[in-house]
This record gives structure tokens, sequence and C-alpha cells, in this order.
């Protein structure tokens, strides 16, 4: 199957405290390149994000999707293994402290999943790629709690 990474630093203001905080938020994930909508966030008693839902639309088309945990690390990394009908992947977001505030860095791995996804995998992969960095850029400028 096809497949392709994106990567993609930026800093914060914010502490890595206040950045760990809005990453079990599920509205900080709706800036996540390849998330428009979560929908049926999963969030334990802690108030941990467990999970989530998630409705996109990339290279014209529109996607429901799942996220289920790929790991974490308390104020350091969380990922997620993503899937839809037609992509599968894994994005983790990693922190990192700085003198100015918090560097996220963002790492989204995709490949197609079965004929349709080898199909339309290249639009999705250039449709993500191009449009990646800015909207990395705009996750971390809201990771706020």
């Amino acid at each position: 199957m096809p497949d392709q990474s994106f990567q993609h630093a930026a800093t914060t203001p914010a502490d890595v405290e206040e950045v760990w905080q809005a990453l079990d938020l599920p509205a900080s994930w709706e800036a996540i390149p390849g998330v428009d909508r979560v929908v049926d966030p999963i969030v334990d008693a802690s108030g941990r994000l467990q999970g989530f839902s998630f409705e996109s639309a990339v290279g014209g088309r529109r996607y429901n999707g799942r996220a289920t945990p790929a790991g974490r690390e308390a104020g350091r990394m969380v990922g997620w293994h993503i899937s839809t009908s037609e992509i599968t992947g894994l994005v983790s977001v990693g922190l990192a402290p700085e003198s100015e505030g918090t560097r996220v860095e963002v790492r989204l791995a995709i490949e197609g999943v079965g004929m349709l996804g080898s199909l339309f995998f290249p639009v999705i992969a250039s449709a993500i790629g191009s449009g990646f960095a800015d909207a990395v850029e705009e996750f971390v400028s809201g990771l706020r709690a």
C-alpha cells in the first residue's frame, strides 16, 4: 500500500503543562491536520482524552474516522492511531520546553487502505501535504488550556 509521512514543528508561548492540558481537550484536535470536527470524544474520569471519532474533508472528499490511543508520555508525547475507510495512520504530538514557551512537533504517517484507498491516496497525500505546515501552526497557536 502507498504511504506518506509529514512532520512540522512550531513554538507556542504557553508552557508545557498548559499545552499538555490542552491536548486532553477534544476541541484542540479539531485543528490537527486531517481533522475538521471531533465527534463523540471519550474522556475518562480524570479528564484524559481516550479517543474520538472525527470528520474530515481532504482532497474534495469527506471522511469519517476514528482515533484510538497509540502512546502517551505525560508532558512529552501523545499519539493516536487514526483510521478511515481509505487511510490508516499514526499522528503524534511531541512537546519540549523552550526558553520562550513550548516546542510542539507534529508527525503524521498515513497509508492507503484497500483498492479505493490506493486509488485516491495520491490526492489525499497531496492535499494533506500542501497544507500540513500551516495546519500545524494553527493547531499549535490554539494549544491553551
